[in-house]
């Protein structure tokens, strides 16, 4: 078994590491997955996250936690990272053509992308060059404790928004946390994690408190969004918690970008 796991790991990054060496922002290794997320102001599914994946042969598909950080640690991660949005934007197109409302679909980027000097223009070339308005895409981050990081998210941010692309702080509520922080960045949602959700289910008192973080967030005129929604108990009382959206295995699995369609309304 140590042996196997030994080789899988080694085919994973050659893999990446190939995929890095030929920047081919087609790469067929590189697959697009998506979880739709529900507007509960509007009650339809309009916007999604982008979900990253590899498919290589004699290992099969493979999920995040088995690359991403081996890619980070190799910095191959923005090569990943250009590819899910080119292709993210092609899909948002494509769809749009054939006459479905897609508000948005946001994408996660590693925070280590953002120190790197081509990073705003990468995204602004590869979203131009696709064809699309900047609206339709949005970055998700996850909050540092690190100033250095801290000051490139908060510039990376106010340079994007200006193009209208939207900002996600994404797993609000695992690890390290500070308010004075995220307050201090233009972020447009907030993403609470799964785990804030299964910990207002478990009595009043850690409701009151997930819905007080919720509460502050409202009246700074952040969106809110609730990840984890499992069944109907989640979905209302995230509602009752000032969720904007929704998002989680009551709607829908991780599916590739191209089932999303399912989801989605067409214009009238």
């Amino acid at each position: 078994d140590m042996l196997q796991a030994y080789l899988t790991s080694q085919k994973i990054y050659q893999n990446l590491k190939d995929i890095y060496e030929k920047d081919d922002l087609n790469d067929p290794r590189v697959k697009v997955f998506c979880q739709p997320v529900w507007n509960t102001k509007t009650g339809v599914f309009s916007t999604a996250e982008a979900l990253m994946r590899l498919e290589i042969p004699e290992v099969g598909l493979v999920f995040p936690d088995q690359f991403i950080p081996m890619a980070e640690r190799y910095d191959f991660i923005h090569t990943l990272s250009k590819i899910i949005l080119n292709k993210t934007c092609q899909n948002i197109k494509q769809m749009e053509a054939e006459g479905y409302v897609i508000d948005r679909v946001s994408i996660n980027f590693s925070v280590q992308e953002l120190h790197m000097d081509c990073f705003c223009e990468d995204i602004i070339t590869i979203i131009k060059d696709n064809g699309i308005p900047f609206h339709k895409i949005a970055i998700e981050l996850t909050e540092t404790r690190n100033e250095k990081d801290f000051l490139s998210m908060k510039a990376v941010i106010e340079h994007l928004q200006d193009l209208n692309i939207k900002f996600y702080l994404d797993d609000f509520g695992t690890g390290y946390s500070n308010f004075e922080r995220i307050i201090g960045l233009p972020i447009d949602i907030i993403k609470f994690d799964r785990s804030l959700t299964i910990l207002a289910s478990k009595n009043d008192e850690s409701k009151f408190m997930v819905g007080s973080f919720s509460e502050i967030f409202k009246k700074a005129d952040y969106q809110i969004l609730f990840e984890g929604v499992e069944d109907e108990h989640d979905e209302l009382q995230c509602i009752d918690m000032n969720a904007q959206y929704l998002q989680g295995y009551k709607y829908s699995k991780p599916i590739p970008i191209d089932q999303l369609k399912g989801f989605l309304t067409k214009a009238s």
